[in-house]
């Protein structure tokens, strides 16, 4: 079972950076699912070569699919790519645009914006490795959605855990990712929602969100101090609704 799930937002170019979400976890949420793939690092031996920019494509809807569905998409570190609407439009790439997607493969971070208009890009993805990704989204609610649908499951597992055969599991509602949007202050900074502080009591599920720095997940067993506590993300089993209440407004002084 889950025991964390770490979030960090960049807000000036809407790159989230996250550990506990898997890449199938992104595949299944994203609204807006790839036609093609410009895959930025030159090396793979998969996709087919465009001679304009020198990097391999993988084009049409099944094509994707299939990649998306491989394993190596799961266990790859190489594994990152930026995804195209118009492969006519990827022929007009000129050398500077095309070095700035060499960069950006190779240092993982961009050097102007991460959304080309020649490519209309949704995405630019990174599998870091161990369930930890760095991802630039054109629509943030796409990472809510995910990372609401991740927690909906995780919830749904431990309300369950230890049921007997014979018992009848309880369902959960799925969780909005609206409700998420309002820890957007807390994801600038780094928030931890801690699984295995979570308390399942008088059929009420809580999970404690704690406030980190971009490197607190690092550490092999993290410290959660009280006063780092943002939050409480809660599910009520018997009205079948979630809710989240903040327990400090001012994060400047979180630290301190």
């Amino acid at each position: 079972m889950l025991d964390m799930l770490f979030v960090y937002i960049d807000t000036t170019s809407n790159a989230v950076f996250s550990k506990g979400l898997s890449p199938a976890d992104f595949v299944e949420g994203i609204v807006h699912q790839p036609d093609h793939l410009l895959l930025l690092d030159p090396a793979v031996e998969i996709g087919e070569f465009d001679t304009h920019s020198g990097l391999k494509v993988i084009s049409g809807t099944y094509a994707v699919n299939q990649f998306f569905t491989n394993k190596n998409f799961s266990q790859s570190t190489a594994n990152k790519w930026i995804d195209f609407t118009n492969p006519a439009l990827l022929k007009e790439l000129t050398p500077l645009e095309i070095s700035e997607l060499l960069y950006f493969g190779h240092m993982r971070t961009h050097l102007h914006s991460p959304f080309f208009y020649k490519l209309q890009n949704n995405f630019v993805y990174f599998n870091l490795g161990s369930e930890t990704l760095r991802v630039y989204y054109r629509y943030l609610d796409e990472f809510y959605r995910i990372l609401a649908n991740k927690i909906t499951r995780v919830a749904l597992e431990k309300v369950n855990d230890k049921r007997s055969f014979f018992r009848k599991g309880s369902s959960v509602a799925h969780l909005e990712g609206e409700i998420l949007k309002d820890l957007y202050p807390i994801f600038q900074e780094g928030a931890v929602f801690c699984f295995s502080k979570a308390q399942l009591e008088n059929k009420l599920y809580r999970i404690p969100i704690y406030l980190s720095d971009e490197k607190g997940w690092r550490k092999h067993q993290p410290s959660y101090k009280q006063d780092q506590k943002m939050g409480t993300l809660s599910y009520d089993l018997g009205r079948q609704k979630w809710s989240l209440s903040l327990e400090k407004d001012d994060l400047a002084f979180a630290f301190r």
